[in-house]
Protein backbone atom coordinates (compact mmCIF):
# COMPACT_ATOMS: atom_id res chain seq x y z
CA UNK A 1 0.00 0.00 0.00
CA UNK A 2 1.21 3.73 -0.91
CA UNK A 3 0.30 6.52 1.95
CA UNK A 4 0.46 9.78 0.99
CA UNK A 5 -0.44 12.71 3.28
CA UNK A 6 -2.64 15.16 2.44
CA UNK A 7 -4.13 18.35 4.40
CA UNK A 8 -8.27 18.41 4.57
CA UNK A 9 -8.94 21.63 3.26
CA UNK A 10 -13.13 21.34 3.68
CA UNK A 11 -14.93 20.97 7.43
CA UNK A 12 -14.09 17.57 8.49
CA UNK A 13 -17.62 16.67 10.15
CA UNK A 14 -20.38 16.50 7.16
CA UNK A 15 -23.97 15.72 7.43
CA UNK A 16 -25.29 12.34 5.55
CA UNK A 17 -28.23 12.80 3.75
CA UNK A 18 -28.78 9.35 2.99
CA UNK A 19 -30.50 6.36 4.76
CA UNK A 20 -30.22 4.97 7.98
CA UNK A 21 -27.06 7.89 7.99
CA UNK A 22 -29.48 10.86 7.59
CA UNK A 23 -28.58 13.93 9.26
CA UNK A 24 -26.15 12.38 11.62
CA UNK A 25 -22.29 14.00 11.15
CA UNK A 26 -19.90 11.89 9.76
CA UNK A 27 -15.79 11.80 9.66
CA UNK A 28 -13.35 9.51 7.65
CA UNK A 29 -10.09 9.43 8.68
CA UNK A 30 -8.77 8.76 5.03
CA UNK A 31 -9.63 8.78 1.62
CA UNK A 32 -9.34 5.15 0.26
CA UNK A 33 -8.70 2.30 1.99
CA UNK A 34 -6.19 -0.60 2.34
CA UNK A 35 -8.33 -3.48 2.67
CA UNK A 36 -9.73 -2.96 -0.72
CA UNK A 37 -12.91 -4.94 -0.78
CA UNK A 38 -13.95 -6.12 -3.54
CA UNK A 39 -17.51 -4.97 -3.30
CA UNK A 40 -16.86 -1.74 -1.72
CA UNK A 41 -18.66 0.98 -3.50
CA UNK A 42 -16.47 3.90 -2.08
CA UNK A 43 -13.88 2.38 -4.35
CA UNK A 44 -15.87 4.00 -7.24
CA UNK A 45 -16.29 7.46 -6.10
CA UNK A 46 -15.08 10.26 -8.78
CA UNK A 47 -12.31 11.08 -6.58
CA UNK A 48 -11.09 7.47 -4.82
CA UNK A 49 -7.23 7.25 -5.39
CA UNK A 50 -5.72 4.36 -7.11
CA UNK A 51 -6.21 0.86 -5.77
CA UNK A 52 -3.38 0.32 -3.77
CA UNK A 53 -3.18 4.04 -2.70
CA UNK A 54 -4.85 5.78 0.65
CA UNK A 55 -4.43 9.33 1.58
CA UNK A 56 -4.38 10.12 4.74
CA UNK A 57 -5.90 13.61 6.24
CA UNK A 58 -3.08 14.42 8.56
CA UNK A 59 -4.14 17.79 9.58
CA UNK A 60 -7.57 15.75 11.11
CA UNK A 61 -7.47 16.60 14.76
CA UNK A 62 -6.46 20.20 14.46
CA UNK A 63 -8.70 21.06 11.69
CA UNK A 64 -11.59 18.35 13.95
CA UNK A 65 -10.74 20.58 17.72
CA UNK A 66 -11.06 24.31 15.91
CA UNK A 67 -14.41 22.96 14.44
CA UNK A 68 -15.56 21.85 17.89
CA UNK A 69 -14.28 24.74 20.07
CA UNK A 70 -16.32 26.95 17.93
CA UNK A 71 -19.41 27.13 19.92
CA UNK A 72 -21.70 27.66 16.63
CA UNK A 73 -20.08 24.59 15.53
CA UNK A 74 -19.76 22.69 18.54
CA UNK A 75 -23.82 23.20 19.19
CA UNK A 76 -24.99 21.34 16.45
CA UNK A 77 -22.83 18.24 16.64
CA UNK A 78 -25.59 15.19 17.89
CA UNK A 79 -24.12 12.49 15.71
CA UNK A 80 -21.07 11.14 14.91
CA UNK A 81 -19.98 8.64 12.67
CA UNK A 82 -16.88 7.01 12.05
CA UNK A 83 -16.33 5.30 8.48
CA UNK A 84 -18.86 5.61 6.05
CA UNK A 85 -16.69 5.35 3.12
CA UNK A 86 -13.13 4.00 4.66
CA UNK A 87 -11.58 1.53 7.95
CA UNK A 88 -10.23 3.60 10.76
CA UNK A 89 -8.49 0.46 12.23
CA UNK A 90 -6.47 0.08 8.86
CA UNK A 91 -2.62 -1.34 9.86
CA UNK A 92 -0.74 1.67 8.74
CA UNK A 93 0.97 2.75 12.32
CA UNK A 94 0.13 6.79 10.52
CA UNK A 95 -3.35 5.93 9.84
CA UNK A 96 -3.78 4.18 13.09
CA UNK A 97 -2.19 7.56 15.26
CA UNK A 98 -4.37 9.98 13.72
CA UNK A 99 -7.60 7.79 14.59
CA UNK A 100 -6.61 7.62 18.19
CA UNK A 101 -5.64 11.63 18.50
CA UNK A 102 -9.25 11.99 16.80
CA UNK A 103 -11.27 9.94 18.84
CA UNK A 104 -9.48 11.88 21.75
CA UNK A 105 -10.85 14.87 20.49
CA UNK A 106 -14.72 13.30 21.03
CA UNK A 107 -13.99 11.74 24.05
CA UNK A 108 -12.23 14.49 25.62
CA UNK A 109 -15.50 16.63 24.81
CA UNK A 110 -17.69 14.12 25.82
CA UNK A 111 -18.86 13.77 22.52
CA UNK A 112 -19.78 10.33 21.56
CA UNK A 113 -19.84 8.45 18.09
CA UNK A 114 -19.74 5.26 16.97
CA UNK A 115 -17.56 2.78 14.26
CA UNK A 116 -17.56 0.26 11.89
CA UNK A 117 -14.95 -2.02 11.27
CA UNK A 118 -13.36 -5.18 9.19
CA UNK A 119 -10.03 -4.54 10.85
CA UNK A 120 -8.23 -4.90 13.90
CA UNK A 121 -8.40 -2.64 17.06
CA UNK A 122 -5.13 -2.42 18.59
CA UNK A 123 -4.79 -2.76 22.59
CA UNK A 124 -4.29 1.30 22.94
CA UNK A 125 -7.74 1.87 21.80
CA UNK A 126 -9.41 -0.81 23.80
CA UNK A 127 -7.54 0.75 27.03
CA UNK A 128 -9.13 4.39 25.72
CA UNK A 129 -12.81 3.02 25.53
CA UNK A 130 -12.30 1.66 28.79
CA UNK A 131 -12.35 5.18 30.15
CA UNK A 132 -15.55 5.96 27.92
CA UNK A 133 -17.49 2.85 26.89
CA UNK A 134 -20.89 4.92 27.77
CA UNK A 135 -19.56 7.26 24.68
CA UNK A 136 -19.02 4.71 22.28
CA UNK A 137 -20.87 1.93 19.92
CA UNK A 138 -18.57 -0.52 18.20
CA UNK A 139 -19.96 -2.45 15.21
CA UNK A 140 -17.62 -5.12 13.17
CA UNK A 141 -18.03 -6.27 10.09
CA UNK A 142 -18.40 -9.96 9.43
CA UNK A 143 -20.26 -11.60 7.23
CA UNK A 144 -19.08 -15.28 7.14
CA UNK A 145 -16.61 -17.52 9.50
CA UNK A 146 -15.72 -18.75 5.88
CA UNK A 147 -11.93 -17.88 4.71
CA UNK A 148 -11.96 -18.54 1.60
CA UNK A 149 -14.96 -15.59 1.86
CA UNK A 150 -12.68 -13.54 3.16
CA UNK A 151 -9.76 -14.29 0.79
CA UNK A 152 -12.14 -13.55 -2.47
CA UNK A 153 -14.04 -10.63 -1.20
CA UNK A 154 -11.69 -9.17 2.00
CA UNK A 155 -8.64 -9.87 1.26
CA UNK A 156 -6.78 -7.36 3.23
CA UNK A 157 -9.11 -7.20 6.20
CA UNK A 158 -8.62 -8.84 9.55
CA UNK A 159 -9.49 -12.37 9.87
CA UNK A 160 -12.37 -13.76 11.34
CA UNK A 161 -10.79 -14.71 14.63
CA UNK A 162 -9.53 -11.30 14.96
CA UNK A 163 -12.48 -10.02 14.27
CA UNK A 164 -14.38 -12.13 17.11
CA UNK A 165 -11.30 -11.52 19.36
CA UNK A 166 -12.20 -7.90 18.65
CA UNK A 167 -15.90 -8.26 19.79
CA UNK A 168 -14.65 -9.67 22.97
CA UNK A 169 -12.39 -6.88 24.02
CA UNK A 170 -14.46 -4.19 23.55
CA UNK A 171 -18.07 -6.05 25.34
CA UNK A 172 -14.97 -6.94 28.43
CA UNK A 173 -14.47 -2.91 28.83
CA UNK A 174 -18.27 -2.35 28.51
CA UNK A 175 -18.94 -1.03 24.70
CA UNK A 176 -22.00 -1.65 23.12
CA UNK A 177 -20.74 -4.02 20.87
CA UNK A 178 -22.85 -5.88 17.42
CA UNK A 179 -22.61 -7.40 14.19
CA UNK A 180 -23.33 -6.12 10.89
CA UNK A 181 -23.61 -8.82 8.04
CA UNK A 182 -22.95 -6.96 4.91
CA UNK A 183 -23.10 -7.45 2.56
CA UNK A 184 -24.65 -10.84 1.86
CA UNK A 185 -23.41 -12.94 -0.66
CA UNK A 186 -26.03 -14.69 -2.37
CA UNK A 187 -25.63 -18.09 -2.99
CA UNK A 188 -21.95 -18.20 -1.34
CA UNK A 189 -22.90 -17.03 2.91
CA UNK A 190 -26.67 -16.89 2.84
CA UNK A 191 -27.17 -21.00 2.98
CA UNK A 192 -28.38 -22.60 6.23
CA UNK A 193 -24.44 -24.23 7.23
CA UNK A 194 -22.84 -20.58 6.42
CA UNK A 195 -25.56 -18.67 8.41
CA UNK A 196 -25.35 -21.15 11.26
CA UNK A 197 -21.93 -21.46 11.87
CA UNK A 198 -22.00 -17.24 11.79
CA UNK A 199 -24.21 -17.38 14.46
CA UNK A 200 -22.69 -20.50 16.83
CA UNK A 201 -19.28 -17.97 16.74
CA UNK A 202 -21.60 -15.01 17.36
CA UNK A 203 -23.80 -16.37 20.61
CA UNK A 204 -20.52 -17.74 22.03
CA UNK A 205 -19.65 -14.78 22.84
CA UNK A 206 -22.69 -12.75 23.42
CA UNK A 207 -23.87 -10.94 20.74
CA UNK A 208 -27.17 -10.34 20.31
CA UNK A 209 -27.97 -7.83 17.82
CA UNK A 210 -27.08 -8.35 13.59
CA UNK A 211 -27.82 -6.06 10.98
CA UNK A 212 -28.36 -7.73 7.63
CA UNK A 213 -27.82 -6.68 3.94
CA UNK A 214 -27.26 -8.01 0.88
CA UNK A 215 -25.21 -7.30 -1.82
CA UNK A 216 -25.93 -4.67 -3.85
CA UNK A 217 -24.72 -2.83 -7.09
CA UNK A 218 -23.29 0.58 -8.43
CA UNK A 219 -21.68 0.90 -11.35
CA UNK A 220 -18.56 1.39 -10.80
CA UNK A 221 -18.90 -2.05 -8.56
CA UNK A 222 -19.21 -4.21 -11.20
CA UNK A 223 -15.92 -3.85 -13.26
CA UNK A 224 -14.46 -4.09 -9.92
CA UNK A 225 -16.12 -7.43 -9.35
CA UNK A 226 -15.12 -8.65 -12.73
CA UNK A 227 -11.43 -7.67 -12.44
CA UNK A 228 -10.70 -9.39 -8.83
CA UNK A 229 -13.05 -11.83 -8.30
CA UNK A 230 -12.39 -15.25 -10.29
CA UNK A 231 -14.92 -15.99 -13.24
CA UNK A 232 -17.44 -18.61 -11.21
CA UNK A 233 -17.95 -16.34 -8.39
CA UNK A 234 -18.50 -13.17 -10.46
CA UNK A 235 -20.99 -15.74 -13.26
CA UNK A 236 -23.25 -16.16 -10.04
CA UNK A 237 -23.37 -12.88 -8.48
CA UNK A 238 -23.72 -10.99 -12.21
CA UNK A 239 -27.05 -13.65 -12.60
CA UNK A 240 -28.13 -12.32 -9.88
CA UNK A 241 -29.01 -8.99 -11.00
CA UNK A 242 -29.35 -9.54 -14.83
CA UNK A 243 -32.06 -7.77 -16.25
CA UNK A 244 -32.52 -5.75 -12.93
CA UNK A 245 -33.35 -1.75 -13.20
CA UNK A 246 -31.04 0.51 -12.03
CA UNK A 247 -32.74 2.85 -9.04
CA UNK A 248 -31.96 4.54 -6.16
CA UNK A 249 -31.41 3.16 -2.99
CA UNK A 250 -30.54 5.39 0.24
CA UNK A 251 -28.94 7.82 -1.65
CA UNK A 252 -28.78 9.77 -5.29
CA UNK A 253 -26.54 6.96 -6.43
CA UNK A 254 -28.17 4.51 -9.03
CA UNK A 255 -27.76 0.91 -7.85
CA UNK A 256 -29.33 -2.54 -8.67
CA UNK A 257 -30.44 -4.82 -6.19
CA UNK A 258 -30.91 -8.47 -6.15
CA UNK A 259 -34.19 -9.48 -6.91
CA UNK A 260 -37.12 -9.13 -3.79
CA UNK A 261 -37.95 -12.44 -3.70
CA UNK A 262 -34.64 -13.65 -3.51
CA UNK A 263 -33.66 -11.32 -0.74
CA UNK A 264 -37.03 -11.74 1.03
CA UNK A 265 -36.16 -15.88 1.38
CA UNK A 266 -32.69 -15.08 2.24
CA UNK A 267 -33.85 -12.76 5.06
CA UNK A 268 -36.33 -15.00 6.39
CA UNK A 269 -33.36 -17.94 6.50
CA UNK A 270 -31.52 -15.51 8.84
CA UNK A 271 -34.27 -14.45 10.69
CA UNK A 272 -35.53 -18.23 11.30
CA UNK A 273 -32.05 -19.08 12.81
CA UNK A 274 -31.38 -15.96 14.62
CA UNK A 275 -34.11 -16.51 16.44
CA UNK A 276 -32.94 -20.06 17.02
CA UNK A 277 -29.99 -18.61 18.58
CA UNK A 278 -31.90 -16.21 20.61
CA UNK A 279 -29.99 -12.87 18.19
CA UNK A 280 -32.20 -9.82 17.12
CA UNK A 281 -31.91 -9.80 13.01
CA UNK A 282 -32.82 -6.24 11.91
CA UNK A 283 -32.86 -5.90 8.07
CA UNK A 284 -31.66 -2.31 6.91
CA UNK A 285 -34.49 -0.43 5.39
CA UNK A 286 -32.45 2.47 3.18
CA UNK A 287 -31.04 -0.63 1.69
CA UNK A 288 -34.28 -2.42 1.22
CA UNK A 289 -37.31 -0.16 0.26
CA UNK A 290 -39.20 -2.69 -1.38
CA UNK A 291 -38.88 -5.09 1.65
CA UNK A 292 -40.26 -4.43 5.43
CA UNK A 293 -37.18 -3.41 7.96
CA UNK A 294 -36.02 -1.35 10.35
CA UNK A 295 -33.65 1.69 10.63
CA UNK A 296 -30.24 0.21 11.63
CA UNK A 297 -30.07 3.24 14.18
CA UNK A 298 -33.58 1.34 16.07
CA UNK A 299 -31.43 -0.66 18.54
CA UNK A 300 -29.39 2.61 19.86
CA UNK A 301 -32.66 4.58 21.06
CA UNK A 302 -33.50 2.64 23.81
CA UNK A 303 -34.74 4.13 27.02
CA UNK A 304 -32.08 2.51 28.79
CA UNK A 305 -28.83 4.09 27.17
CA UNK A 306 -31.29 7.31 26.63
CA UNK A 307 -31.75 7.39 30.54
CA UNK A 308 -27.64 6.48 30.83
CA UNK A 309 -26.85 9.42 29.04
CA UNK A 310 -29.21 11.83 30.45
CA UNK A 311 -27.80 11.13 34.08
CA UNK A 312 -24.01 11.57 32.85
CA UNK A 313 -25.22 15.05 30.83
CA UNK A 314 -23.07 13.76 27.77
CA UNK A 315 -24.55 14.09 24.00
CA UNK A 316 -24.55 10.64 21.76
CA UNK A 317 -25.32 9.99 18.59
CA UNK A 318 -27.83 7.35 17.94
CA UNK A 319 -25.49 5.68 15.62
CA UNK A 320 -26.87 4.52 12.74
CA UNK A 321 -25.38 2.11 10.25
Amino acid sequence: MKLTEVDRKSRVLTKAQFGCLRNAYTINITRGCEFTCVYCYARGYPDAPFCGEVQLYRNLPQKLTEELDNPRRRSVIHRVVFNTASDSFQTHPDILEITYRTMMVFLERGIGFSFLTKGWIPNRFIELFSDFPELIVSRIGLVSTSNRYRDLFEPNAATVSERLQNIERLQNVGVKTEVRIDPIIPFYTDDEESITKLFKALITIGIKTVSLSYLHLRPAILNQLKRELPPTEFNVLQSCFENKPWTVVGSSTRSKLIPASLRKKGYNRFKHLAKKFGIAALICSCKNPDLPGQQCSSAFGTEEIRSSLKEKSIQLSLFPC
